[in-house]
């Protein structure tokens, strides 16, 4: 599978966002990567920025012809290391590059992914006993109260994303640290992006009529993918956060997707939810 994350249309915005100098990036096949000051090649999506900020989730899924590449990135442009970030293990581009790599590659993340079932019912049988009382408890408490659940249509509209950022920034201060403008211009651009085979979507619970929780996600005809969140801590007793997340993997079993990917952290509520790791690795190669 193609993730969002190293496609053309993606990266383009990345560049057009995030990268200064369009003579620093260059391309091989469908590869692209940055060159940094310090002799160093990355995946156009990888450096942070913003001071720090990372908002590409994974590297490439796939590589040919990786001697050539390092060869002439060597040649021509002087690099001395390579470096692949988040390089998914169940992917090909993570066979390739360990047949090659000089070192053992370093975990540098985890991804928990839960590979859905066929109905909501299987879901919770598979979740541990605890959890599964834990999340029927909580969804009880929120039945006694007015609230409902919203998921944009094929385009994100303007109240979604406004309601997305608004919850996004209230979750926590880092959170409120990481939406700076800029990086609320970007994700504006990125929940409109025309990605072949992929659609942006925002969920939204509401209580009373009042948006008090947001996922945005990104979705195709197999999986479902958390790409960010934010809920209004005044809410946290119905537990807000957590129950959008709980519908939305309800939504991708009602609508027969496969895999629900929570992307990258390793965060509690994952693990509640049922998700198990896919690990992440980072090769680095000195030419």
């Amino acid at each position: 599978m193609i993730y969002p994350f190293q496609t053309q249309e993606y990266r383009n915005l990345f560049k057009k966002h995030f990268i200064t100098d369009p003579e620093s990036c260059v391309q091989f096949e469908n590869i692209e990567y940055e060159l940094l000051p310090d002799n160093r090649a990355v995946l156009v999506g990888m450096k942070p920025v913003l001071g720090g900020q990372e908002v590409t989730d994974f590297g490439i899924e796939s590589i040919n012809n990786e001697g050539s590449i390092h060869a002439a990135l060597k040649k021509k442009y002087a690099v001395q290391t390579v470096q692949y970030d988040y390089i998914r293990e169940d992917s090909l581009a993570f066979q390739t590059l360990q047949l090659i790599a000089q070192n053992s590659p370093t975990q540098q993340e985890v991804s928990p992914t839960i590979i859905l079932p066929s109905t909501w019912e299987e879901y919770l049988e598979s979740l541990e006993r605890t959890d599964r009382k834990e999340l029927k408890r909580k969804f009880k408490r929120l039945e006694a109260i007015p609230h409902s659940f919203h998921y944009s249509g094929e385009r994100v509209t303007d109240n979604d994303f406004s309601d997305f950022i608004r919850l996004h920034k209230l979750s926590d201060f880092a959170k409120e640290k990481f939406m700076t403008d800029p990086m609320k211009s970007f994700f504006k651009e990125v929940s409109t992006l025309s990605i072949p085979g992929w659609t942006q979507k925002i969920a939204t619970l509401k209580i009373n009529d009042i948006s008090v929780a947001s996922v945005f996600f990104f979705e195709n005809e197999n999986s479902l993918l958390l790409y960010n969140s934010g809920y209004d801590p005044e809410q946290k007793y119905y537990s807000v956060g957590l129950l959008l997340i709980a519908q939305l993997i309800h939504y991708a079993i009602e609508n027969k997707r496969k895999v629900f990917d929570f992307l990258r952290g390793n965060e509690r509520y994952k693990y509640d939810l049922g998700g198990k790791d896919v690990k992440l690795y980072k090769f680095v190669f000195e030419l």
